[in-house]
């Protein structure tokens, strides 16, 4: 294999990738990738996806919606937003094979798991998470080593160990990634925090640029990363914050809290104050 280490168990022959966007786009490339890949099935709603998937080589066969492709994989991922997901689960729980095994990509765990146990999957289903991405959307955004190197929390409704854990556990490590287990609870509340909050803090920063009447271009190195985030497409965004809204509500609170302090000790002259609060941060970046 091109990517990470070895894995704890063969692939299964067919893969099936729902949503040929950015992330399922770059899952499909990485599956090709391989010096074994799989047979990779698309499915997407939208044809130009489709066909623009087909065209690089990063699928087989191609469905719009169709139940076929999702019975010949013994693998499913999901890679569509969280409140297609939601809706597809129970929708597929009858399409696909009794063996399968069936995972996402969605962000936040809890929802996941609660929709593939209504939905009779519960012991065939692992919810993933990989921390990565970017603010482009869409197939042509996607790349082959998107994953590599990427932390993936993994959780399930039930204890692991099973063929469906040990599964998705190979798929990361085969395309590069580090999968790491967590209860769903946790892991959606963290989420609210190092990843949501970042977000919407950076959607902040570019509207108070702009009511100053501040161009990106005018950015620095420095502010251009700050607001890179911004560029986000705010409909992939909306239900994640919507499942997690009073965790990042609080922390955007206590943002919030800690701009109106250094506000007030810059309208005091206090430097020396602010100076100390740069530091402590300073060490939290370094890990100090």
């Amino acid at each position: 294999m091109k990517a990470g280490e070895r894995a704890e168990m063969p692939l299964p022959r067919t893969v099936a990738v729902v949503g040929l966007g950015l992330m399922g786009g770059s899952l499909c490339r990485a599956l090709k990738a391989l010096d074994s890949p799989p047979r990779v099935i698309g499915w997407d709603l939208r044809q130009a996806a489709g066909a623009m998937a087909l065209e690089a080589g990063a699928i087989d066969r191609f469905e719009v919606g169709g139940p076929e492709g999702l019975a010949a994989a013994g693998l499913v991922v999901y890679a569509t937003p969280l409140r297609a997901t939601l809706s597809l689960i129970p929708r597929h729980a009858g399409m696909v094979r009794e063996d399968a095994v069936l995972t996402d990509v969605v962000s936040l765990n809890e929802p996941v798991l609660r929709a593939a146990q209504a939905a009779g999957l519960s012991g065939r289903f692992v919810s993933a998470h990989p921390i990565c991405g970017g603010e482009s959307s869409g197939f042509a955004a996607g790349r082959a080593d998107l994953y590599r190197g990427a932390t993936v929390w993994l959780s399930a409704g039930g204890e692991g160990g099973g063929d469906a854990h040990r599964c998705v556990e190979s798929l990361w490590r085969t395309l590069g990634g580090s999968p790491r287990w967590v209860a769903p609870g946790e892991h959606d509340r963290r989420m609210g925090w190092v990843s949501h909050l970042p977000q919407l803090v950076a959607n902040a920063l570019a509207a108070a640029l702009d009511a100053q009447g501040c161009s990106r271009d005018e950015l620095g190195p420095g502010g251009r990363d700050m607001t890179r985030l911004a560029g986000s497409n705010p409909a992939i965004w909306r239900d994640l914050l919507e499942a997690s809204a009073p965790v990042t509500g609080a922390g955007l609170t206590g943002v919030a809290n800690a701009l109106n302090v250094l506000a007030d000790l810059l309208a005091r002259r206090e430097l020396d104050r602010v100076a100390d609060f740069m530091e402590r941060t300073r060490r939290w970046t370094a890990g100090e």
